[in-house]
Order: structure tokens, then sequence, then C-alpha cells
């Protein structure tokens, strides 16, 4: 939902019904699946507050999306997107960075994290010309499908649009495994190394041309997944809604996204040799 907090109630309920009308019964249920502790007064509350701003309706005791609201927002987002693209959202943004330039975020939540580096990851494999150039990425696990599974998707949806997406993972855990039918092992390939690339749990690398995003998450948190990678043998479903309760507390990150041409050009020389890369866009001159 526009301007509300990820957990929220209202979110969530914006959340559930992204796939389609859902019964009061569900949705509830949904709910309580992410917040635990949530009441019928509390849901009930974030109904009415939302039907008052018309972005629901309800009718026979199913909730829908408004569809006068579903498109306004969609005008909204497309005149959005169309000006932040085109105009490098302002001076000092990263797109404007210079080879040897960096730039650095914190974030207060993974939540917070992943939003932004959702958001700075499409605007770059979209904004940097040669197209024949792959995103390249490591992460030493692939959580964002199990927890963040419609963000993360639409992320990958939208990079491979026009550019190869490249993951690494540093393991072979059954949840490292139960992500790998997301790729389409052509524009969307996975690799999973037989142990960890980097020393640190903590360290995620993104790479797209000259660009490179490294972000390091709270120490606790990392260890938190580590472990629970590390634990599930069969119950994935368990995992999955655990690792979901873990990602959705507190924990700074930060992010740095710099510009240097020589490298970028060494984590990509460390990643590529996992995948299949046509000559046109191994060869493809670097942005």
């Amino acid at each position: 939902m526009l301007l509300s907090k990820e957990n929220s109630i209202e979110n969530l309920i914006c959340q559930s019904l992204q796939n389609g009308p859902v019964s009061t019964v569900s949705l509830i249920g949904n709910i309580r699946k992410i917040r635990p502790k949530t009441t019928k007064q509390g849901f009930y509350s974030s109904l009415r507050s939302l039907k008052r701003g018309e972005i629901i309706v309800i009718h026979n005791k199913r909730v829908s999306f408004d569809i006068r609201w579903l498109k306004k927002m969609h005008q909204f987002f497309k005149a959005a997107e169309r000006h932040y693209s085109e105009d490098g959202i302002g001076r000092d943004n990263f797109l404007n960075l210079k080879d040897g330039e960096k730039i650095s975020y914190s974030f207060a939540s993974p939540i917070e994290t992943d939003t932004f580096w959702g958001h700075a990851l499409v605007l770059l494999s979209e904004t940097l010309p040669n197209l024949n150039e792959p995103v390249y990425l490591y992460n030493p696990h692939e959580w964002f499908l199990l927890a963040r599974r419609e963000s993360e998707l639409e992320c990958i949806k939208l990079i491979t649009q026009k550019r190869q997406f490249l993951l690494t993972v540093g393991g072979k855990t059954p949840l490292d495994h139960s992500v790998s039918g997301d790729f389409d092992g052509n524009k969307s390939q996975y690799y999973m190394a037989d142990s960890p690339l980097f020393p640190k749990n903590n360290y995620y690398l993104n790479t797209v041309g000259d660009f490179i995003i490294e972000v390091r998450i709270d120490p606790s948190l990392a260890e938190q997944i580590k472990q629970l990678y590390a634990q599930t043998e069969k119950d994935i479903t368990a995992s999955k809604e655990q690792l979901k309760i873990i990602v959705h507390g507190k924990g700074r990150s930060k992010m740095t996204i710099s510009r240097d041409r020589n490298k970028a050009e060494k984590f990509k020389k460390v990643l590529r040799k996992y995948f299949y890369i046509p000559k046109t866009e191994r060869l493809g001159n670097v942005s």
C-alpha cells in the first residue's frame, strides 16, 4: 500500500489482495501468519480505514481492491517511473557517480534495505547502456525468494526483460535448492556454490556494468539466516515462515554503491564462470 509501513495490517491486506478478491476469513488468516498477534478488532479497524479511503470494497464478506483506485495508482506510478528514469532522481544520485566514486546508505531493517536495493538495481539495469551486459549477483543465500517472494520475482522479471540475471549463492542446503525452479536457465540463471565465496555471511554483492552494489546486513540477522539454512532438512514450509519473521525484524544494514570499472570487472570475472552467457553478451563493452 502506498506510504504504509511494510508490516502494517493495511499493507498486508493490500499484499493479500494483489492476486484477486479474498474472503475476510482467509484474509485475517493470511495476516496472522505474518503478524500472529493481530486481533480481529485491529483487522476490522484497518478494513474500515481502507474502505473509507476508497482503496477497497467489501461485498458478501469478500474484499477486493476498488478498481478506480487501482487505475489511479497505475497512472501515478507510470508517470513517476517515466520521470525518475529520465531525470536520474536528482543531481547527487548514484547514477551520476564517476569512476572511483561511491555513495553509502544506512537502513534500520532488512525490509527497508531490500526495498531501496531492488529500486537501485532495477534502475541501474534499465538506465545503463550496453544491454548485452548481464547483471551479476552474489548472495550467501537467496532468502529474498522465500521471505520477499513477490518483490523479488518482480525485480527478476523487470531485469530479465533487458538483461541476463545471474545469481550465485554460497550453499547447497534444501532451502537453497527450493528456489532453483524460479530461474529459467537462460535469462535468469542460478548457481549454488559448494561454500561461500566471501568470508562474511552478511556480505551481498551486485554488479551492473561499472557499478557495484555492496550490502552488509546486520551480523546477528545474518547469523540467524545462516543457522536456519543449515538446520532445515525437510520442513521447508515452517522454515519459510520463520525466515519471514527474521527479516521483518530490526537490524541495521549498510549499502554502498560505487562506480569502479576495474573492481567491477574483477567481481564479474569471479562470477561469470558459473553461467552460460551468449558470446555477444560475454564480449560486450562494459558500460
